[in-house]
């Protein structure tokens, strides 16, 4: 064989093993890529989590108490007898473990049963004491208190969860988009037979149900939201802005 078709068929065959190398690294690099992807959305703290359990005890049935967590610094939800907000001090780490310290809980003043009462005690006691979380199976989320005691756990809400749970009246079954004024759009859903998540401008608000003359009101922390049919008001820092679909 001529010594230039050996020459051109090492560098063919040097070629196709370097492309071939490429393509497996690319295709392990897109692995691993995945891989954290995975692991990332896991352990992700950002969501809307069902209270399971206080102190390793049970609580109260349909109660729906929630904790939502959309940044780092605050920390929100519903006590299943009141709304309640606070300062959130988050410090995460790759283990789905870290800081978990509250500060600051205030809650509205919704009179309630005493039993219903007595349990908001209970869980907003728990949430003052916390100062670590765990995160298992990619699913519960675990609070501790200084002395490594539990005091809280909860489950992740999907959004397959939450539509469970939905329940409004015949205009407004459903998760809903309004359009209100100056305040831009807003997206209502039923986090439980009585509250429901209002979402607006990257803001999150857990408003409870209350009585109203006519239509569905539902009132939270410095918010209320009001719908009857394709209309709706929502207030916000004593500020109204007029909706509609």
């Amino acid at each position: 064989m001529p010594s230039y078709f050996h020459n051109s068929l090492l560098i063919v065959l040097s070629l196709l093993f370097i492309i071939t190398g490429c393509s497996n690294n690319a295709s392990q690099m897109s692995s691993d890529a995945d891989s954290v992807s995975e692991d990332e959305s896991a352990t992700t703290l950002t969501g809307t989590w069902q209270v399971e359990s206080i102190d390793m005890g049970g609580i109260i049935d349909s109660s729906m108490m929630t904790v939502e967590l959309v940044t780092k610094n605050r920390i929100s939800g519903f006590t299943g007898c009141n709304q309640f907000s606070g300062i959130l001090n988050l410090q995460a780490n790759e283990l789905a473990e870290g800081e978990f310290a509250t500060s600051k809980l205030v809650t509205t003043r919704r009179a309630c049963v005493s039993a219903m009462s007595a349990q908001e005690q209970r869980f907003v006691k728990a949430l003052e004491a916390a100062s670590r979380y765990e995160i298992k199976e990619g699913t519960w989320l675990v609070i501790y208190d200084n002395d490594g005691k539990q005091r809280l756990k909860l489950i992740r809400m999907s959004v397959q969860d939450t539509a469970k749970n939905e329940k409004m009246d015949a205009a407004t079954t459903g998760t809903h988009q309004f359009n209100c004024a100056t305040a831009g759009k807003i997206v209502v859903r039923f986090l439980g037979p009585d509250t429901i998540k209002l979402s607006e401008n990257g803001n999150i608000h857990i408003l409870q149900h209350a009585r109203s003359a006519s239509g569905a009101r539902y009132i939270g922390m410095n918010t209320e939201f009001w719908n009857k049919g394709n209309s709706a008001v929502l207030s916000l820092q004593n500020q109204s802005y007029s909706c509609s679909k």
